[in-house]
């Protein structure tokens, strides 16, 4: 497809579904980046930069701990953008020292 979108509208996308899967004290702490595949200890996108499918990828801070996600599949349409980063999630949130074991919702995203 050849899909490209901003980081703006990445990061967009994917705020609401943090939102739902932290609580309000662990959502305070949030540091959310958009970073290159290649380089996910480096400097952070600006949000103007454009990202293809797998061209980069989510790295967040949450109560001290650090998680990122897979390759961002921009290509995959928003929905599934959004539950592929959600995954991600839930398994850095069931291995982390505030949620160990958890499973949050949500469940079924729009």
């Amino acid at each position: 497809m050849g899909e490209i979108m901003q980081v703006s509208e990445v990061t967009a996308l994917l705020l609401p579904m943090f939102r739902e899967m932290l609580n309000s004290d662990e959502l305070r702490t949030l540091r959310l980046e958009i970073v290159p595949v290649d380089d996910w200890q480096g400097a952070a996108l600006e949000d103007d930069d454009l990202i293809e499918h797998n061209s980069a990828i989510a790295r967040w801070r949450i109560m001290k701990e650090r998680g990122w996600s897979g390759g961002l599949r921009v290509d995959a349409g928003p929905v599934d953008l959004v539950r592929s980063v959600q995954s991600d999630l839930q398994d850095f949130i069931a291995e982390s020292r505030f949620g160990w074991g958890e499973l949050r919702g949500p469940r079924d995203l729009p």
